[in-house]
């Protein structure tokens, strides 16, 4: 009596790594300047705190007044640091959605920062309990949480629901995940070992590939699904629509316009021939 080998089934992935670096790529190749010079709006931004302690003589004596100034310093550092993090993750997703991006479109999301700054605060207690038992939990919910400030700002959710739906999304993905961490490491280590020249590309890479994995565990997490939005038309796409619009615009009007001299020409036939006087009798 021979037995059935049944095959055993394999769990579709949920992502591709190679997929989203290449779409990281894609889209910093080709708007890499506009990114780049928001980037250093950013930069100059996130420098004003340091440039102003130092305008301000901070000398490093330990007195109550520099303390109190040092402490309100790296809070309002903070503060900037986590405008800028979720300001970028806005541009990341519009230029993944193809939509043209400027230095403001950065600090639009700056009324979601009390739900981020809350996300920030809760995780990052959490994570640091997971790496204080036994690593590996750290490792996971760090991983596990990554793409909650993409919920708080695309789809508008407190910091717990943001929680859980990273989480959601997450699920079935977490080797994949870790590969991309990975993988994200390097390009950074690549970069900055080309200074800045390299860091700059480096780090649109990365979080290109970032927000284009948040889209795809969005679409590929059946309770979420419904939340993806429409991918806005690119310009050759809009211009493509355009012509054809003109086209078919060009065509009906000039359908119009035939069948109308046919009426007018007939109508001109009619009234001649009205007009025609009755010939003499012989």
């Amino acid at each position: 009596m021979t037995q059935e080998i049944v095959p055993i089934g394999q769990t579709e992935e949920k992502f591709a790594v190679d997929d989203v670096i290449n779409t990281g790529w894609q889209i910093t190749l080709s708007r890499f300047w506009p990114l780049a010079c928001i980037l250093g709006v950013n930069g100059l931004v996130a420098a004003l705190v340091p440039l102003a302690s130092f305008v301000m003589g901070y000398n490093g004596s330990m007195t109550i007044s520099n303390i109190s100034l040092q402490l309100f310093m790296h809070f309002l550092s903070a503060i900037i640091v986590l405008t800028v993090e979720i300001g970028m993750m806005n541009v990341f997703l519009m230029s993944l959605d193809g939509k043209k991006v400027n230095a403001d479109d950065c600090f639009k999301c700056i009324k979601y920062l009390p739900s981020y700054f809350a996300f920030v605060f809760l995780s990052r207690i959490l994570i640091v309990l997971g790496y204080v038992s036994f690593i590996i939990p750290g490792i996971i919910l760090q991983i596990s949480f990554q793409f909650a400030g993409y919920f708080i700002v695309e789809k508008k959710m407190g910091p717990i629901a943001a929680m859980k739906a990273s989480w959601a999304i997450c699920d079935g993905a977490r080797w994949q995940l870790i590969l991309l961490g990975v993988i994200s490491y390097f390009i950074n280590v690549v970069g900055f070992m080309c200074f800045i020249v390299g860091g700059i590309p480096a780090y649109l890479i990365n979080g290109i590939a970032n927000a284009a994995t948040y889209r795809t565990l969005l679409e590929k997490t059946p309770q979420y699904a419904g939340l993806v939005p429409v991918p806005a038309l690119s310009d050759s796409q809009v211009a493509q629509i355009l012509e054809q619009d003109s086209h078919e615009q060009f065509e009906q009007v000039t359908q119009e316009r035939l069948e109308q001299g046919a009426q007018s020409l007939s109508d001109q036939h009619s009234q001649d021939h009205n007009e025609k006087p009755p010939e003499a009798a012989g």
